[in-house]
């Protein structure tokens, strides 16, 4: 397994030697694609060691970040979806919970998520390329979750896709919980290709940027610009913040 900090090395010597550029998008699109060990695929996701790390990982962030929630008992579980879904592993811990846990993403290695999934005995999610979620029903989502995601898209543009997407999708009684990587400054921060280093954040908004985004089209029920980088016990800062809404 090839380890991520090496990787951001090579890039970063890379471009100062060779004035390469990434492609952020890209990137993200097909270098998944080139692994087809189920720890080295997991780990370009989400640094992990192994498929069990993976899991106790998986089931902390869902449990502290989504399930703990007020807001989430309420809600009927007929079908969620994941923005971002990666290697799958919150779509895992969703598919204990919903009749149908529905993924959306731009990578090229859908095969190992589902190899993942199945290996988790899921057996109730579907998984969806970008460009294909308007095949997802008007009003059939009751949760729609992102987490680490919002702050890898390549342009603000791709939020507002989203957000277009999440207004068609949303249930009457469903909400959508997505996290996005902060500015601190004010206004929306976007690396460029010239600057990015391969698996780094690329796109940054100031919460009330956020804020003021999210309210013109949907009601927000709760907001947070200062979370704890670990929830178990409470401490340090995230980069993330994040935003609950409903229509």
């Amino acid at each position: 397994m090839e380890n991520l900090g090496f990787r951001i090395f090579k890039a970063r010597v890379t471009q100062k030697l060779f004035g390469k550029r990434l492609d952020i998008r890209k990137s993200w699109e097909d270098t998944p694609k080139g692994y087809q060990d189920m720890v080295d695929f997991l780990n370009w996701f989400d640094a992990t060691k192994s498929v069990q790390e993976t899991i106790v990982k998986a089931s902390s962030d869902w449990q502290y970040r989504f399930e703990k929630l007020p807001h989430f008992p309420r809600l009927p579980k007929r079908a969620a979806l994941e923005i971002g879904f990666g290697g799958g592993r919150l779509l895992s811990q969703a598919a204990k919970h919903f009749e149908t846990a529905y993924g959306v993403d731009i990578h090229q290695n859908f095969s190992m998520t589902k190899k993942f999934l199945s290996s988790q005995g899921v057996g109730n999610s579907a998984l969806f390329h970008r460009d294909e979620i308007g095949r997802i029903p008007d009003e059939s989502i009751d949760l729609i979750y992102s987490f680490i995601v919002f702050q890898h898209f390549d342009k603000i543009e791709e939020v507002d896709f989203y957000l277009d997407h999440i207004h068609r999708l949303l249930s009457p009684e469903g909400v959508a919980h997505i996290y996005f990587g902060k500015n601190k400054n004010e206004g929306i921060k976007v690396t460029s290709d010239d600057d990015f280093l391969l698996r780094d954040c690329s796109l940054f908004i100031n919460p009330k940027s956020m804020l003021d985004r999210v309210s013109k089209r949907f009601q927000v029920l709760s907001f947070q610009d200062v979370l704890p980088r670990d929830p178990v016990t409470n401490t340090g800062e995230s980069v993330q913040a994040m935003i609950l809404f409903g229509k």
